[in-house]
């Protein structure tokens, strides 16, 4: 197994582990995932602050993997020294691609059904972790 099959499986893992292991949302997961491969904690007021960040509430809007990626991005791009308007840049380039690979950003548009108690469990979960894939070729890329 290369180094790029095993990152897939442990992406795959670890969202597996924090939708049915710990029931989590999208966004915290995203911020799980990257803190995990790329090793800065997660802190735990951060990790709290995106409890609601799974389209804003349920509601269909932003979806909670391009917020949760948008956090840790901010975080990440600091670390290496950009600027808040770099920072905002990559941000947005992150956006674009994460709308140009899902076709949205929006939950109502990735989950056209939306929310509903019909739902099975973790109907996110394939998307996620190619979200989490997709974030982490381009942190990895990011200079």
């Amino acid at each position: 197994m290369d180094a790029h099959q095993e990152t897939d499986r442990r992406i795959a893992e670890m969202v597996r582990a924090c939708y049915w292991d710990r029931d989590i949302n999208c966004a915290r997961t995203t911020l799980y995932c990257m803190s995990r491969l790329f090793d800065p904690p997660l802190d735990p007021q951060l990790d709290r602050a995106a409890i609601g960040l799974n389209g804003a509430g349920r509601m269909g809007c932003q979806c909670g993997l391009l917020e949760g990626a948008l956090l840790f991005l901010g975080i990440h791009a600091s670390s290496l020294g950009k600027t808040e308007k770099e920072v905002c840049a990559v941000c947005g380039r992150y956006a674009a691609a994460f709308q140009e690979r899902f076709g949205g950003v929006d939950c109502r548009v990735l989950r056209p059904g939306g929310f509903q108690k019909s739902d099975p469990p973790h109907l996110c979960e394939g998307l996620t972790v190619e979200a989490v894939r997709l974030l982490h070729d381009f942190v990895t890329a990011l200079r």
